[in-house]
Formats: structure tokens, C-alpha cells, sequence
């Protein structure tokens, strides 16, 4: 039993949030929507809020998912909640263990949900993939091998058609550079993941000969990373696909947190 109350933390660090910051730490039941510019103290009502929902919300940290957007950001929530945490623990001896907390990068998390048993039917821990970062798909990309592949895949003849698919919205379009070829394509293949575009459904929806070109490119490109006795490899945005994916696949999974909480959604 909890002998303190959430203003007396506050009174211990001197902080006196004013009445929209107290409502929004002191919500705890249905969606929660603020909007908040720079130096509003956004993260610091999110920790609380978080405080609150575990030490006098009876939330389980692993029953909750706070995510951010930068491993910079990750890291003062982790750390800030620990210290916040910690004044909890002084107070009235009670430990709080947040080692299975779904708290990081937005990237990171959805890794983690990828290989969470919590989110299998058969309670089985699948394959992490291999995540390449920016420059690793870059890379992965403009290899002349790779590249190569990817094209004629597409029937597409050069560097310069891909180009010219661009028309003149992008600087380099029409060059013979191919890394203005794999900027452009890299740029629409991520928002093709990022909004789970079917290509087969695509395809079948469009008459334009260029869409059509780059679906066949895209779907070459998602087929590279997976080649045939060889881990699976994702880059960031069918990295989140994938997490989705696992939510969909598994009917259980909006039972598994009680509590979303995105920093800078």
C-alpha cells in the first residue's frame, strides 16, 4: 500500500506542473492527445505519467509501451524514469524493475515485438532479422550487382530510365547517376512499406507503365533481402511492417499493453 500521494514527489523535486500538464499526468482511462512545442516540458509530463500509471495506477511496467524517435530520447526516458522511480523507492521501500518495460526508439521496440513470445500463438520466440540501417541500405542498394538485378527485374534498361521516372521534381532526374537512381528509389520504396502497399493490388489498380515498372522494382528489392539460405534482412520502415504484421497475425495482441504512450507521434 502506496502511503504517499504523486504531489508529494512532485514537492520532493520541486515541480509545480501547471493545470494542463497535472490533468494530462493524472489521465489514466481512454486516448490522450496533447500538443506541445519545444521546451513545453512534454517529456517530463510524459515520465510522471508514467509514474503515476505504476506506482498508483497498479500497472505492471511491462504492460506499458513508451516509445520515442531517437536513441537520444530513449535514453533520458529510460533514465529519467528510473530516477523518478527511484524517489519512490526512497520514500516508501517498494523496488520497481523496469527491465521488461517496452521503453526506446520507436525501431527498437518494433524489433522486440518481432520476437516477443507474447505476441505468438504458440508462445514461441521467432527470427530476429537483420536490420540495416540508412547507410547499410544504401549500400545494399547501389551495389552494381544488386542494382543491376533490380532493373532488369523491372525491364527497365539503365540508371537513366530509373532517373527519368522522377521527372523534374528531384535534382539528378534524367542523370546517369546511379545514386540518384537508389535516393529516389530508396525514398518511394520506404513509403511503400511504411503504408504496407500490396503490389500484386497495385499493380492491378493503376495503367501507368512507370508505377507499374517501380512495383516490379520495389517487389525485386523486398525479395533481395531475403535470399535463400541467408537470415532475413529488413531496413527501418519494413521493419515496422513487420511488427505490424505480428500484431495482425496474433488476435490477442491489443490485450498485451494496457497503455501506448508515444513521445512526439
Amino acid at each position: 500500500m502506496i502511503n504517499i500521494t504523486i504531489e508529494n514527489l512532485w514537492a520532493d523535486v520541486d515541480f509545480e506542473p501547471n493545470e494542463s500538464q497535472r490533468q494530462a499526468i493524472l489521465h489514466t482511462r481512454g486516448p490522450l492527445f496533447l500538443t506541445a512545442g519545444p521546451g513545453s516540458g512534454k517529456t517530463r509530463v510524459l515520465l510522471w505519467r508514467t509514474l503515476n500509471l505504476i506506482v498508483f495506477g497498479d500497472t505492471k511496467p511491462e504492460d506499458i509501451f513508451l516509445g520515442t524517435f531517437t536513441e537520444k530520447a530513449a535514453h533520458q526516458l529510460k533514465e529519467g524514469l528510473r530516477s523518478l522511480l527511484g524517489l519512490v523507492t526512497n520514500r516508501v521501500g517498494v523496488p520497481y524493475d523496469i527491465s521488461k518495460m517496452y521503453i526506446g526508439t520507436v525501431h527498437a521496440l518494433c524489433q522486440r515485438m518481432i520476437t516477443d513470445r507474447r505476441f505468438s500463438r504458440d508462445h514461441r520466440r521467432a527470427a530476429a532479422p537483420i536490420l540495416l540501417d540508412e547507410l547499410s541500405q544504401y549500400f545494399h542498394f547501389y551495389h552494381p550487382r544488386n542494382f543491376q538485378s533490380l532493373i532488369e527485374a523491372a525491364e527497365i534498361p539503365d540508371v537513366e530510365t530509373v532517373n527519368a521516372f522522377f521527372g523534374n521534381l528531384y535534382q539528378g532526374a534524367g542523370s546517369v547517376s546511379r545514386h540518384h537512381a537508389v535516393m529516389r528509389c530508396i525514398g518511394l520504396f520506404n513509403r511503400f512499406s511504411e503504408e504496407c502497399l500490396d503490389c500484386e493490388e497495385a499493380d492491378s489498380r493503376t495503367d501507368d507503365e512507370i508505377l507499374k515498372r517501380l512495383l516490379k522494382m520495389y517487389q525485386a528489392y523486398k525479395e533481395s533481402l531475403a535470399p535463400e539460405g541467408r537470415p532475413a534482412m529488413v531496413d527501418f520502415s519494413l521493419l515496422q511492417q513487420q511488427a505490424f504484421g505480428a500484431l495482425e497475425r496474433f488476435d490477442g495482441a491489443g490485450h498485451v499493453f494496457k497503455h501506448v504512450i508515444i513521445d512526439e507521434y
